[in-house]
């Protein structure tokens, strides 16, 4: 027995292809073979229908064309729409729907009435009978046609005009069949009254409920403002673009949704994927069904340089734009079309083309949320209830999340909730007896297992160390502890210096603890680390290198307080030399980081670590104030401090009467790399015998054997020294040649 009425859910079209820029079978309705079969019993693609909107009666309903999806496994409880019929008709995603089969077929059209959309006073419609004759090709490409549908005419080939249906057959709510033999049209004059398509419920166009977002929620609010002011308070307002750009993962097209969420008018969406005819309809549409939202999510892929014809889809936006700009008039009020574009970069995602005044002129940073920031984020999740001891747990993870972003806070969140989870299920099987609250271990394990999305690529996790680790070195701990301090109290320290230090250059012979200084500096501070050797900073294509530098210290910013460590940058930093020693790359790697270092952007949270063994070739303007403010030598080990390094590497060892002082006193001139090695052989020429025993005859009874002075006495006597006396005498010259240059 066949339905009477099929009800089902309002989907977009399956695929892309079915969207035509011709609004060729816009009017179409896709469902299911099953769903079909179930209402008219037989195959019978465009049987004419009635959709009723179920949750909303005061939507009227609208005639439609009913087709079989040629895709199998098609949800019978689907009706897929073309984004033309749902902004026409008052339906949305999501709708439930009703849809009815009519006896009769789709008629033909006799009358079609059109107007003008937002018509230009200078070109405005004075031949209607010519421009009848225009319209009538492309109603005649549509086919179906029903009111509401917007469509562009061109004459002459550069004469653009945009006109909407008004009515068919003087119905509303019809469909008819364009035939261009037997069809009229008609376009209204301006002082005819029609029956305008329903629009959208109107709410307030207001920004709420960012958390963490406070400060750019009232950028973004103060320029919607004057989409509903009086022309007088917004008079030199001459666009109705805003771009929004961060990185992923921060919160753009979150703000997106929550405009969406508004109610304020229509919203339509236009996505990388989208064609250059899509991108024209959609501006026609929201400009017919004022109110409306155009958002424009990643309009960098959109309009990136693989994604071909990028100048055509350029050309559509600016041409949109264009057509607002047009009715942006002194007196008159702002068009209610709001266009919200997101990108990462406004600088080098948006093209010039789209920066003037009328276009996107308007743009809004977000950045890395601060603590307080992360603590609000933190709050919203609905993982939370609010008790005390959640309350704490939320402040911990809020203070110890530098550089995390919205998108990594939920992932953390969600972690430290899936811990808690594991516990809390163990209570209920009875294997524990008190029931488990979120707590901080399971904060600081999410901490663990969840990073920061800033630090991806290029930062490398260095090794726990601690200032306890490096023997001796207290003038270069003491150093490295100072910065370290400033930058934690950065608000007091500007109370005394205009400019505190943030560069620290370590030179000196290789093996003196120089990157393990930088190693301790990063687990002792609990800033964030970025450890890069120089020559992974280089590329053979043109301009990489650069590039690296910058998304170097952009990252650095962003996931600031932080710190860079420069391993080897003498091979980025040489010296430029005179008549061209250097290429051009290498030239323009060294002045990008300069300008990096020390340029128009603040560098404020972020401290800069150097370590180099041939200061000489080291470029002069790296070692002036601003940049590199400290220079510090890290020569060979003196007696104390060659104890000290005994003592860290002795401890925990399994050794038997071993005198620190002699083997201090006789590794005289061995750097700290050095004496290491020496406790390695030292410790291997025990071992090695011991697992060879052990091979051979299996476990016994004999006792775990001991490091002896011997050991030790051996393993020097077979080590040599690294660091030669013309390496120390070249490292002296070059600092009393730095030192006399700082008088002048």
């Amino acid at each position: 027995m066949l339905k009477k009425s099929l009800d089902a859910k309002v989907r977009p079209y399956s695929t892309p292809s079915l969207e035509k820029a011709s609004l060729a079978g816009a009017a179409r309705i896709y469902i299911s073979r099953d769903s079909f079969l179930s209402l008219a019993g037989k195959i019978e693609n465009g049987r004419y229908c009635i959709v009723e909107k179920l949750d909303d009666p005061s939507v009227p309903a609208r005639k439609a064309s009913l087709w079989i999806l040629p895709e199998k496994n098609v949800n019978n409880t689907v009706a897929m729409m073309s984004r033309a019929f749902q902004a026409a008709a008052g339906f949305t995603i999501g709708d439930q729907v009703r849809i009815t089969l009519c006896e009769t077929s789709t008629p033909d059209a006799e009358e079609v009435v059109v107007e003008e959309v937002n018509p230009d006073p200078e070109t405005d419609v004075t031949r209607p009978h010519f421009w009848s004759n225009m319209i009538s090709p492309y109603l005649g490409r549509a086919e179906l046609i029903f009111p509401g549908m917007v469509f562009e005419a061109i004459s002459l080939g550069t004469l653009r005009k945009t006109f909407k249906v008004i009515s068919v057959n003087d119905d509303t709510t019809g469909l008819v069949r364009f035939q261009l033999n037997t069809s009229l049209v008609r376009i209204l004059s301006g002082d005819e009254e029609t029956e305008p398509v329903k629009q959208a419920p109107a709410g307030d166009l207001v920004l709420t409920k960012a958390p963490g977002l406070s400060h750019p929620a009232a950028v973004i609010n103060r320029f919607l403002q004057g989409f509903s002011n009086p022309p007088s308070e917004y008079r030199c307002r001459r666009t109705c673009g805003l771009v929004v750009h961060g990185s992923s993962g921060i919160g753009k097209t979150f703000i997106l949704k929550r405009l969406a969420d508004t109610n304020w008018g229509h919203v339509y969406w236009i996505k990388p994927s989208d064609k250059v005819g899509s991108i024209r309809d959609t501006f026609n549409q929201a400009m017919s069904n004022q109110p409306s939202f155009i958002f424009i999510e990643k309009l960098e892929t959109l309009l990136h340089k693989d994604a071909q014809p990028l100048g055509q889809r350029t050309e559509a936006i600016r041409e949109g734009f264009d057509s607002l700009a047009a009715l942006l008039k002194p007196d008159s009020p702002m068009p209610r079309v709001v266009i919200v574009a997101t990108c990462e970069d406004y600088a080098t995602d948006v093209p010039v083309a789209l920066q003037e005044n009328h276009t996107f002129s308007r743009h809004i940073a977000l950045p890395n949320p601060g603590p307080k920031e992360r603590l609000e984020i933190l709050r919203s999740f609905e993982f939370f209830t609010g008790d005390d001891e959640e309350e704490q747990v939320l402040q911990l993870l809020a203070q110890k999340t530098h550089a995390y972003n919205p998108r990594d806070l939920r992932k953390l969140a969600g972690y430290a909730v899936e811990e808690f989870g594991f516990r809390l299920r163990a209570w209920e099987e009875g294997q524990v007896s008190e029931k488990p609250r979120l707590s901080v271990d399971d904060a600081n394990k999410a901490l663990t297992a969840v990073g920061p999305s800033a630090m991806r690529d290029i930062n490398l996790k260095p090794p726990i160390i601690h200032w306890q680790d490096i023997g001796g070195q207290d003038d270069v701990k003491g150093a490295l502890k100072r910065m370290i301090m400033l930058t934690k109290h950065q608000k007091m320290s500007t109370e005394f210096l205009k400019q505190p230090p943030k560069g620290l250059l370590l030179f000196g012979p290789p093996g003196c603890s120089k990157t393990l200084s930088a190693q301790a500096m990063a687990t002792e501070s609990g800033f964030n680390f970025f450890a890069v050797k120089g020559a992974e900073l280089l590329n053979m294509y043109v301009g990489e290198s650069e590039r690296a530098i910058r998304q170097l210290f952009t990252r650095a910013r962003a996931a600031s307080p932080s710190i860079i460590f420069f391993d080897e940058i003498d091979s980025i930093g040489g010296q430029r030399g005179e008549g061209g020693s250097r290429s051009s790359g290498s030239v323009n790697m060294l002045t990008t980081l300069l300008t990096e270092m020390d340029g128009f952007e603040s560098l404020r949270g972020v401290l800069i670590l150097a370590a180099t063994n041939r200061p000489q070739s080291i470029d002069s303007a790296l070692l002036r104030q601003g940049r590199f403010d400290q220079i510090l030598y890290v020569g060979l080990p003196d007696h104390a401090t060659r104890e000290a390094i005994f003592n860290v590497n002795l401890r925990h060892l399994r050794t038997q009467d071993i005198n620190v002082t002699e083997l201090a006193t006789r590794t005289a001139g061995h750097s700290g790399a050095e004496i290491t090695g020496i406790c390695q052989k030292a410790g291997m020429a025990v071992l090695w015998p011991y697992l060879e025993a052990l091979e051979t005859n299996g476990e016994g009874e004999a006792p775990l054997p001991s490091i002896t002075m011997d050991n030790f006495l051996a393993a020097i006597k077979g080590s040599r020294r690294g660091v030669t006396a013309e390496m120390l005498e070249e490292y002296r010259a070059w600092e009393e040649k730095f030192e006399a240059s700082k008088k002048y």
